[in-house]
């Protein structure tokens, strides 16, 4: 048996690990708070329509232990939006906020 074949599963072994690493990496990248507030607050004017502004939208962080940040996003009438963004700076869940219904959902 050539000698090459003897090494070729462990090079696929490591080209394999390092391409699913690569992946997994990238997927962990989420950018800066900044951006990811910025980000879901263009989606809150998107969403919200006339008279929503990005300046409406707070952030704090997260309790959670799967989120990262909470992006609170209300019109000076009190309608709004929370954001509940994970770890890879994807929106998990919306609440509208309603205050004719107490602020919450």
């Amino acid at each position: 048996m050539p000698r090459w074949m003897f090494f070729a599963p462990m090079i696929a072994l490591v080209g394999a690990s390092a391409v699913i690493g690569l992946s997994l990496g990238r997927k962990a990248m989420r950018g800066n708070e900044t951006d990811v507030i910025v980000q879901v607050a263009a989606r809150y004017v998107a969403e919200a329509g006339r008279g929503a502004l990005l300046t409406d939208c707070t952030a704090r962080p997260a309790t959670s232990r799967d989120l990262w940040l909470v992006v609170t996003c209300i019109r000076p009438g009190g309608q709004g939006r929370e954001y509940f963004i994970d770890r890879f700076g994807g929106v998990r869940q919306v609440d509208i906020l309603n205050p004719q219904t107490g602020g919450g959902k």
